[in-house]
C-alpha cells in the first residue's frame, strides 16, 4: 500500500522548466512534477503560482492542486503579482512612450499595482530623463530614478517593494538585470552587453524566477520580450480602454456627449485637459493610437485570448 507524503497548502512556486517546477513551502524546497490533473486541465503553470504540493520525502514532489491567480501576465510569463516594475532607460536605448503606455494598459487590464524605473539618468543629455518623468508624473506611477549602473536610487526602490512580489518588466538593454543586481547582490543576475552594432541588447534571461529577498518579498527576473499584441493576449473592449489610463478616470463622464471617445470631440474635457497641460499629450497620443488600432480590429481578434 502506497502512502502519501505530506501536503503543504499555499506554496510558492519559484521556477519552472521542462516539466520540472522549485516550489517553497514553509518546510523548504522541493522539486517539483505536476499531477496529471493539472497537465490534463490545460493551466500552464507559471512562476508566482500559489499551489498545493505534496511531499515525497526525497527533496521531490508532486503538484495537487492551482490556488486561483489575482493576476497574470503571458509575457513575461508569471502569475500574482504585487508589483510590476516598468524598467526603461532615459537613453540608449532610447524610450518609445507608445510602447511603454502598451504595458501599463496591460498592468491596469490586469490590476497590477505598476512603479517606473528610470534607469541610466546619468546618461541622458538634453534633458532626456526629465522630459520621460514629466511624462508619467501626471500618472499615480510611482516614479524611481536610477543611475550609475543602479547605484543611486535602487535603494528607495527596494523599500517600495517590501512586502510584494515584483516582476521587472523592460525591454532587452534598459539595465534590467544590472537594477537588480544592485538591489539584491546575492541574485547574481547575468548581466548583457548592450550590441554596439544594432544597439540593442543580448536577452541574457531565459527562464522566469522568484528570488526571496526579504520577509514577504520576492523579486523576479524574467526573459526579455517582444512587445505585446493586446489583442492576442487580453481580453480588451474598446469601451473600456479610457479607464485603463488611470489619470483619466476623474474626468470620465463629464464630457458634452455621453458617448465621447476623447479624441478630438468638442466639449470632450480629457481634451481640454491635455490641451491645459493637466494631462500628458504623449499619453493622449498613445491613447488615441491604441483606440483607433484597437477599433480597427475584426471582433474575433478584439476579443481573442490564443497564444
Amino acid at each position: 500500500m502506497s502512502v502519501s507524503g505530506p501536503c503543504f497548502e499555499h506554496a510558492l512556486l519559484l521556477s519552472g522548466q521542462n516539466g520540472l517546477y522549485r516550489v517553497e513551502t514553509r518546510e523548504g524546497l522541493l522539486l517539483c512534477r505536476s499531477a496529471s490533473g493539472i497537465r490534463k486541465s490545460g493551466y500552464k503553470l507559471l512562476a508566482g503560482d500559489r499551489v498545493t504540493v505534496e511531499d515525497n520525502g526525497d527533496g521531490t514532489g508532486f503538484i495537487r492542486a492551482l490556488e486561483e491567480r489575482a493576476n497574470s501576465l503571458v509575457r513575461p510569463p508569471v502569475a500574482n503579482i504585487g508589483l510590476l516594475v516598468l524598467v526603461v532607460a532615459a537613453t540608449d536605448p532610447k524610450p518609445v512612450p507608445f510602447l511603454l503606455d502598451q504595458l501599463t494598459v496591460i498592468a491596469e487590464k490586469q490590476r497590477i499595482p505598476l512603479a517606473i524605473a528610470i534607469t541610466k539618468c546619468e546618461l541622458g543629455v538634453h534633458g532626456e530623463p526629465e522630459e520621460l518623468e514629466e511624462i508619467y508624473r501626471k500618472t499615480p506611477y510611482p516614479i524611481f530614478r536610477i543611475s550609475h549602473r543602479g547605484k543611486t536610487g535602487s535603494s528607495s526602490l527596494f523599500a517600495y517593494m517590501k512586502g510584494k512580489t515584483s516582476v521587472f518588466c523592460g525591454a532587452s538593454g534598459v539595465g534590467k538585470s544590472t537594477l537588480l543586481n544592485c538591489i539584491s547582490p546575492e541574485l547574481q543576475a547575468e548581466t548583457g552587453v548592450l550590441s554596439e552594432k544594432i544597439r540593442r541588447g543580448k536577452n541574457t534571461t531565459r527562464v522566469t524566477t522568484l528570488h526571496r529577498v526579504g520577509e514577504d518579498t520576492y523579486i523576479a527576473d524574467t526573459p526579455g520580450f517582444s512587445m505585446l499584441e493586446l489583442e492576442r493576449y487580453h481580453r480588451l473592449e474598446l469601451e473600456e480602454l479610457p479607464s485603463l489610463f488611470p489619470e483619466m478616470r476623474p474626468l470620465l463622464g463629464s464630457c458634452r456627449y455621453s458617448h465621447c471617445t476623447h479624441l478630438c470631440e468638442e466639449g470632450c474635457r480629457i481634451v481640454s485637459a491635455v490641451e491645459d497641460g493637466v494631462l500628458s499629450r504623449e499619453r493622449h497620443e498613445s491613447y488615441c493610437k491604441l483606440y483607433r488600432e484597437l477599433k480597427a480590429l475584426p471582433l474575433q481578434k478584439r476579443f481573442s485570448t490564443k497564444e
